[in-house]
């Protein structure tokens, strides 16, 4: 065992308890980040097959405060009886160094940095000095990514590289990239860029700069034109469209400027900022129709083809980080704030507004 890590073993194996943020409230929608509190709680210990991290960074997504409020998806993965003995607690997106082994681990060793891979259920919880997974939830942190850098971007690289794959995307392809200066939309950008596809930028004219700096080649304001009259106006049809926003609107927009062979992947929906509000079972299933509906009806008929969503994490991080290093892909950090519940707060209440450009992550050491 190096030297630096036994101290960080010794004390994980003294701690009887921990720091970690969650509620004991169920929130009113929109009022998260005024339920969190700082609680302390028992230490976990690995399970069979288990390792536990001690966290060094965690990243903040919007889709968490959605689940914590229990409007993700519109309506989906709430938190159930929350209570002081029974807290709901915050937090997916991770990094960390290893400091436990539970029975069985054996792919990993004490002192390994590693990231947190998004799984396919709500898991819950990286807002927090230590947390245990299951091996087959970790990686190995590339020695090119600080621990915040890994943080920010895995979820995102996963979405983006997720995407990429639905749209087939070719080196030379004419692509849009709708919502371009979100932390979604920045990515994609980038990983599209990495493909040396021409990218026309969808965003806001305050952002023109931020987005051109990440590799944009045209940019059009939404606020001013729609990208859709644009390219339909003379300019060449584009083969995909990316939408990081979401509505109707948007996909009405990107049928008419793309090729017959083209592809618009969203990875939103129909409904602009759809965990904004619980949804009523009705508006749930007609978003969900719409989208069946659109993906059967495109690939039945001749024109663009409609795709939703990104490909599970697992089935694509180690593809999708092998790219962000080849290519020096890296997510925006606007702020790295302190494991401090004042400073979550208000980057919660930052977070909700989506003018953030990038991920904020907590740092819980000095990376």
């Amino acid at each position: 065992m190096e030297d630096h890590i036994k101290p960080l073993v010794d004390a994980y194996n003294d701690a009887a308890e921990m720091q970690a943020v969650g509620m004991v409230n169920d929130p009113a929608i929109g009022q998260v980040a005024r339920e969190l509190q700082m609680l302390q709680m028992p230490t976990p210990r690995p399970a069979k097959g288990e390792v536990t991290v001690r966290i060094a960074a965690s990243s903040m997504h919007v889709d968490e405060i959605y689940a914590a409020q229990g409007t993700a998806l519109g309506r989906f993965y709430g938190p159930k009886n929350v209570s002081k003995a029974n807290p709901a607690r915050i937090g997916s997106c991770a990094t960390g160094t290893i400091v436990g082994l539970g029975e069985g681990a054996e792919n990993f060793k004490i002192g390994d940095d590693v990231i947190i891979i998004p799984s396919e259920y709500p898991q819950a919880g990286s807002w927090a000095t230590y947390q245990c997974f299951d091996e087959k939830w970790i990686m190995h942190k590339p020695d090119q990514l600080s621990h915040v850098e890994a943080a920010a971007a895995v979820m995102a690289a996963c979405v983006s590289w997720g995407a990429i794959g639905f749209a087939k995307v070719n080196a030379g392809d004419n692509c849009v990239v709708v919502g371009a200066s979100g932390a979604i939309g920045v990515m994609v950008l980038q990983y599209l860029k990495s493909l040396n596809c021409r990218v026309t930028a969808v965003c806001s004219g305050a952002n023109e700069e931020f987005v051109r700096s990440h590799g944009a080649d045209q940019v059009v304001d939404y606020t001013k034109d729609d990208f859709g009259e644009v390219f339909s106006a003379g300019n060449d049809p584009v083969d995909a469209v990316f939408d990081c926003v979401g509505g109707r609107d948007i996909e009405a927009s990107a049928f008419r400027c793309l090729k017959n062979s083209g592809t618009f992947v969203t990875v939103v929906g129909p409904r602009q900022y759809i965990g904004e509000e619980k949804l009523s079972w009705p508006a749930v299933l007609k978003v969900m129709s719409h989208i069946g509906w659109r993906m059967l009806v495109t690939r039945l008929t001749t024109g663009p083809k409609y795709s939703f969503g990104a490909k599970f994490p697992r089935l694509v991080v180690d593809d999708a980080v092998e790219q962000l290093l080849e290519h020096n892909i890296r997510m925006p950090v606007p702020a790295a704030i302190p494991f401090e519940i004042d400073a979550i707060r208000d980057a919660v209440q930052k977070l909700v507004t989506h003018r953030e450009k990038g991920r904020t992550v907590i740092c819980f050491g000095s990376d």
